[in-house]
């Protein structure tokens, strides 16, 4: 049997002084828990510091602490965390035991870890806040803005910071929607301005063709007028209803090309003079073609002639392959051009212009259009101004 060493009374005394000094201190911990003066522990083992938080403590700034929208923490100058609430781990999407022992280095990008490490390492420095960017334990990147203090415990030596990290992405995502929508105001504006100059442009030459022909002067504002008013009876979105509206307004800009003496010619025209005459759905396509409208302006222009069976001109197209503006404008403008005087013939009226139409429903004209061109008129008192 393995004989001990007896143990001097010198040795004795020490071992027990120490015993004393350990016990004391265990009071002073257990003191401490109780009062709510201390948030952590530090645990030496041979493994390395373990650092317990007292989560169930119940002291008031403790409960405050723990009900902050904020996440909240404290911190040794190297960065190890022995307190934080549940709302900081929640900014990490880690549990809140991963969080603490942890160094708050680690769920900082490169550029934070460096900015901060400098910030905490500075003797002068008490206060400081700064914009970082914490990583989460799934990878996100999450801005948040740090208040961080740095004080003494208790009147010792050791300095810990106190670290107030509240969350920016909800700001951040208000600011890039309010940026987007200035953004997107300013293009609005800018884009509309150029519509309006376009549209200037468009109508002081549709004012230029009708001065020159004393009998279709305003024909084309009222076929716009007819034509709005058929969009509308049809339940068309008010943005088409303008484009519509619009290339109403100028569907015979064409007849700029066309010599004056055959527009205002009191006798019948020729073939050859028709033939001229119905050029000028080309000629008002070339005009537009180029111009960048948020409507097929130019192709309404050059379909307002064409029928629903594939009788009319230039290109001959059959029932869909005709835009509905187009249609539109075909049954206004047979209406309009019946119901005001020709030099060719004198006004023929608007119940023959409404019974024309009526004639060729569905075979020259859209089934739709002439259906509630009848309506503004039978039913609703339509009247051109």
């Amino acid at each position: 049997m393995k004989q001990t060493k007896p143990v001097s009374s010198r040795d004795q005394s020490k071992i027990i002084q120490q015993l004393r000094e350990e016990l004391l201190q265990a009071h002073q911990t257990i003191e401490a828990i109780r009062d709510g003066s201390v948030d952590a522990l530090v645990v030496k083992a041979q493994s390395g510091d373990k650092v317990f938080t007292l989560v169930g403590a119940d002291h008031p700034y403790r409960i405050l602490i723990e009900q902050m929208s904020e996440g909240a923490i404290v911190i040794g100058l190297d960065g190890v965390i022995v307190f934080a609430n549940q709302r900081f781990a929640n900014m990490l999407e880690t549990p809140i035991s991963r969080v603490l022992g942890s160094r708050i280095q680690q769920w900082l990008n490169v550029e934070g870890q460096s900015l901060l490490s400098g910030l905490l390492s500075k003797p002068t420095l008490t206060t400081f806040h700064h914009e970082l960017n914490l990583v989460t334990a799934t990878g996100n990147s999450l801005p948040v803005y740090f208040s961080v203090s740095k004080v003494k415990l208790h009147d010792q030596a050791q300095v810990m910071a106190y670290v107030l990290a509240t969350d920016m992405l909800e700001q951040h995502t208000i600011d890039a929607m309010l940026e987007a929508k200035k953004l997107a105001q300013l293009n609005l504006n800018a884009s509309k301005q150029l519509q309006d100059s376009l549209e200037d442009s468009i109508n002081a030459i549709a004012s230029a063709v009708e001065t020159r022909d004393e009998y279709t002067a305003g024909h084309m504002k009222r076929v716009a007028q007819l034509s709005l008013a058929i969009a509308t009876e049809l339940n068309i979105g008010e943005d088409e209803r303008h484009g519509i509206e619009l290339a109403a307004s100028i569907h015979d800009i064409g007849k700029i090309a066309i010599p004056v003496q055959f527009l205002v010619k009191s006798g019948k025209l020729s073939d050859i003079e028709y033939m001229l005459i119905q050029t000028h759905v080309q000629s008002g396509y070339d005009i537009l073609k180029n111009i960048k409208f948020p409507w097929p302006i130019a192709d309404m222009v050059l379909q307002h002639h064409e029928r629903m069976d594939g009788s009319g001109y230039p290109n001959g197209l059959k029932g869909e392959a005709i835009l509905m503006g187009a249609r539109i404008i075909a049954v206004s403008d047979v209406v309009e051009a019946m119901s005001m005087n020709r030099p060719y013939r004198f006004v023929l009226g608007l119940p023959k212009a409404l019974v024309e139409i009526k004639a060729g429903r569905g075979s020259l004209f859209d089934t739709q259009a002439v259906d509630a061109c009848v309506r503004l008129f039978d039913k609703k008192q339509f009247a051109f101004r």
